[in-house]
């Protein structure tokens, strides 16, 4: 006899399974979602039995299905946690970018009905099997990873028992699905108006940390812009530390004097914009400016890349609502990464030269 599954029937439906098998048909359809409340046997066995029917989901039926689900927990409330683990609990609400991204998901929570609910790992995760206690105690299955720092503890928590999204590259423990801004596109976009608005000498002058957190993507797509677009090779500035400090201001002048920039891209805080208008640079009619990081507040008054940090915060619940109503928990197989792109804004700091 063949094992090979049959031609997809339109007609078999889950209440056939039922009878073929001798069991319930909620039981057949929360074995099809992989609910832990069926047992492993059963799910294998109905599975394995659907499979070799041909049996295929009503998609029309499928998505009713979901939206009940989601009025349902719209009744309940359901809870999503939020989770970080810089130095201190409220730390992370120091960097616009991350708290735009938690009033995204929020938002959509709501939205969804269910509630985004941050909790703290502690400094570096040191508290994560506590935390992990707590969420098993209030039954949240729900799990948004934010930014985090790069040193990172190994943290404690019940990977098998929840449906985790991380936003970022930072947390890198678990292969897990994840929701991120493009930074290969969007230098690529800024490096590509700039050269566009006249620009030649484009240079680059980041943190260090800010490349490494995204996977060295600033860098290639930098270096890849040059290739593209043209316009003379300029070496990369990385700043060791994100403050404004009088030796990172001078490691910045001693490359802007060497280097001779007409365009200098940064990011937030935009320090190197705030250095060259100390240091007497005139901005932009010497040297223009553009930020990948765009501060909202600024639009017009600064150019650069518009990220849109509220929309990154959103399809993380997305990702994990969708998932919640699949009954799906654990780390995935098949990680899904999903890519934001940003819009790149007109300012005063870099208008067209020539």
């Amino acid at each position: 006899m063949s094992n090979t599954a049959a031609t997809p029937s339109p007609t078999l439906s889950i209440r056939d399974l039922a009878a073929r098998l001798g069991i319930s048909r909620s039981a057949v359809s929360m074995a099809l979602r992989n609910h832990p409340r069926v047992s492993a046997a059963t799910r294998q066995r109905v599975q394995t039995e659907a499979a070799r029917l041909g049996y295929r989901p009503n998609a029309m039926v499928t998505a009713l299905m979901a939206q009940i689900r989601t009025r349902r927990v719209k009744r309940s409330g359901e809870t999503i946690a939020f989770l970080t683990a810089y130095q201190t609990k409220d730390e992370w609400r120091k960097r616009t970018p991350f708290v735009g991204t938690f009033e995204g998901a929020s938002a959509q929570a709501e939205r969804l009905g269910y509630r985004l609910e941050h909790y703290w790992l502690g400094h570096l995760g040191c508290d994560s099997r506590r935390i992990a206690r707590i969420l098993r105690a209030r039954a949240v299955r729900g799990v948004i990873i934010g930014p985090v720092p790069l040193d990172l503890e190994v943290l404690q928590l019940d990977w098998d028992r929840q449906f985790t999204v991380a936003i970022g590259y930072s947390f890198g423990q678990q292969a897990l699905h994840r929701v991120n801004h493009n930074q290969f596109n969007i230098i690529l976009s800024c490096y590509q108006n700039l050269r566009r608005l006249g620009h030649r000498r484009i240079g680059l002058a980041i943190p260090r940390e800010s490349d490494d957190r995204v996977h060295h993507f600033w860098m290639a797509g930098y270096y890849t812009s040059q290739q593209i677009h043209g316009g003379e090779p300029l070496p990369v500035l990385w700043h060791d530390d994100w403050h404004d400090c009088p030796a990172e201001k001078k490691r910045f002048m001693k490359w802007y004097r060497a280097n001779k920039p007409d365009a200098v891209l940064g990011i937030l805080p935009d320090n190197p914009l705030l250095w060259m208008r100390e240091e007497g640079v005139r901005v932009p009619a010497r040297t223009s400016y553009a930020s990948l990081d765009l501060d909202a507040t600024k639009t017009g008054e600064v150019a650069g890349a518009l990220q849109n940090v509220a929309a990154v915060g959103a399809a993380a619940v997305d990702l994990v609502v969708a998932g919640l109503n699949r009954n799906e928990h654990g780390i995935p197989q098949n990680p899904q990464l999903l890519l934001m792109d940003a819009a790149w804004s007109e300012g005063a700091t870099a208008p067209r030269r020539g």
